[in-house]
C-alpha cells in the first residue's frame, strides 16, 4: 500500500511539476515583445493558462472581439496570459493596434515564425482567432472566440 501511494504520489508531483515549469520558450522561440517593442520574458507566462490571438487593426470582426478580449484577460490575469499574433501590414501597424485597443499582453515579434507555426499547426484559416493552451502547454481549445467556454477552463 506504502508503494502504491508513493508511485502515485510521485506521478502527481511530476505532472504538478510540469505544468508549472512549461517553458513557453519552446513556443515562442523569437520570444516576446511589448507595443513598444521592448522584450517580453517568456517566463511571464509560466504556471497560467496561455490564450494565443490572431488578429489584425484592419479586421473588422477583430475590431468588434478585440476590446471583449482586453476585459475578459484583465478580469482573468490571474489564470490567463495573451499572446498576440499580428496579421498587420507593418510592425508600425501592430504597435500601433496594441496601443490603440490597450493589449494588456505581449506579442510575437512582427512575422516572427513562432507566429505562422502556431497557425498552421491549429489550422488558423481566418481572424479574428484564438487558441487556447494549459498551463503545461497542452492545446485545450481553438475556438476560444467562445469566452464562456474559456471561462470554464479557467475554473
Amino acid at each position: 500500500m506504502r508503494i502504491l501511494f508513493a508511485l502515485l504520489a510521485g506521478i502527481f508531483a511530476s505532472s504538478t511539476a510540469s505544468a508549472a515549469n512549461f517553458d513557453w520558450k519552446t513556443r515562442f522561440s523569437e520570444g516576446l515583445v511589448d507595443a513598444e517593442g521592448k522584450t517580453v520574458d517568456t517566463a511571464t507566462l509560466a504556471g497560467k493558462y496561455v490564450a494565443v490571438y490572431h488578429s489584425a487593426h484592419w479586421c473588422p470582426p477583430c475590431k468588434v472581439f478585440t476590446p471583449k478580449l482586453v476585459d475578459f484577460a484583465n478580469a482573468h490575469k490571474d489564470k490567463l496570459a495573451v499572446v498576440f499574433v499580428s496579421y498587420d501590414k507593418s510592425a508600425e501597424a501592430m504597435s500601433s493596434y496594441m496601443k490603440e485597443t490597450k493589449m494588456p499582453w505581449a506579442a510575437v515579434p512582427y512575422r516572427a515564425p513562432s507566429g505562422k507555426k502556431n497557425a498552421d499547426e491549429n489550422g488558423v484559416k481566418g481572424i479574428p482567432a484564438l487558441i487556447v493552451y494549459g498551463p503545461d502547454g497542452a492545446l485545450l481549445t481553438k475556438s476560444g472566440r467562445d469566452l464562456a467556454a474559456v471561462e470554464k477552463l479557467l475554473k
